[in-house]
């Protein structure tokens, strides 16, 4: 009786193990879009609902771009916290009932940090309340096409009925870049600044894949890792959109493989060109001089305005030390680039930035690659 029990037992862990796991393998969507065309390059279940997670974000983005067209939204703009934004779940920044954070601060916290508390908090601002915010982003989805998805919140925390497919997703962050082009900046920023904090991006694929652009990661054990991004090389851009993958790794390599097989297949595009009131409202948002935004989108890739980073120390002769290091190590591949030691405030200590700069796009990319084994943390810097 006893060895029978153990044999039931047995086979009955393995058919829940089995079914689990296919459970869990059938998770996984992808789509790839060819943003020239729209035509689809590439789809695995692609119209399959699954849980938008923080992706969901992208739509409260176009929201607030929308408000930022149209006159509502300026960057210092004062956004009030309320309680049950400051008691939102992590991702968050860790607002405090009745603070307030300015709009430049929240879009980039949105895009960087993924903050749950940020978003909760834009929703209430825009709409009054998250619940008619989700009303209006559903409303939105429909009036953009994106008939497979609804919004029930501004974060993408759970909840059964907020649902999604990769190739919604894919039409959301192309319909972004069509619709607000002088904010594709934006979608690179890898840090950014607030509370004496730095916050560095979840997306590492920006510093991993040649021409990745960004756009939004997201996760909640319902969703699986999720991300959404575009990938430009020369004049050609594809969108990118993986779904439901078991890890980041896993997914990240996904969306690597997609971007090396589709991009060929891609079709070349005009460059767009932005007028001088674009360019400053997008250079407001960054808190940058419209000078140091370029007219053509596409035109940071020829330009000798990227820069990499080989570590960041306590006293200026280690950072010397790490340069000279480095470009024993890399010889000619450095012959024009400029180095320095850059001093910044981190908490209330400074440090020093070994760095290289006056290099291409494709430069920086090449020659993180090549300094894996001597420094891992190499970081190519866009302008």
């Amino acid at each position: 009786m006893f060895r029978l029990k153990l044999a039931i037992g047995v086979i009955s862990l393995c058919f829940t193990w089995s079914f689990t796991d296919s459970a869990r393998a059938t998770q996984f969507s992808s789509i790839v879009i060819d943003a020239t065309t729209g035509r689809t390059l590439h789809q695995y279940r692609a119209n399959q609902q699954r849980y938008p997670a923080s992706l969901a974000k992208m739509m409260t983005l176009y929201m607030m771009f929308e408000e930022i067209e149209q006159g509502r939204m300026k960057p210092d703009t004062k956004i009030r916290v309320s309680r049950q934004a400051s008691h939102q779940p992590p991702s968050k920044l860790g607002l405090r009932y009745r603070s307030t954070i300015s709009a430049r601060d929240a879009m980039h916290a949105l895009i960087v940090k993924s903050a749950n508390d940020v978003a909760y908090a834009v929703a209430e601002h825009i709409a009054g309340s998250e619940a008619k915010f989700a009303r209006r982003m559903t409303g939105k989805a429909r009036q953009l096409g994106l008939y497979d998805t609804r919004f029930t919140n501004a974060s993408g925390l759970y909840h059964w009925r907020q649902q999604t497919t990769a190739r919604d997703m894919a039409r959301l962050a192309a319909l972004l870049l069509e619709r607000f082009p002088h904010f594709e900046t934006v979608w690179r920023l890898r840090e950014f600044d607030y509370g004496g904090k730095t916050y560095v991006s979840h997306n590492r694929l920006l510093n991993r894949l040649y021409g990745a652009m960004g756009m939004k990661t997201g996760y909640i054990r319902a969703s699986g890792y999720n991300l959404a991004t575009a990938v430009q090389r020369d004049d050609k851009r594809v969108i990118i959109v993986v779904l439901g993958s078991d890890s980041p790794q896993s997914r990240d390599r996904r969306v690597t493989a997609l971007a090396e097989r589709s991009l060929p297949r891609a079709q070349a595009k005009a460059e767009a060109t932005f007028s001088a009131a674009q360019r400053n409202l997008a250079a407001a948002w960054l808190n940058k001089p419209a000078s140091a935004l370029l007219a053509k989108s596409g035109q940071a890739n020829e330009a000798q305005s990227w820069k990499i980073q080989v570590g960041a120390f306590a006293a200026s002769n280690h950072a010397l030390s790490q340069l000279k290091r480095v470009r024993r190590v890399l010889g000619t591949h450095l012959e024009m680039a400029e180095e320095s030691t850059e001093p910044i405030e981190k908490n209330g200590k400074r440090i020093y930035r070994a760095r290289f700069a006056n290099l291409s796009e494709p430069q920086a990319f090449e020659l993180c690659d090549k300094l894996r084994d001597v420094t891992p943390n190499c970081l190519p810097i866009g302008p």
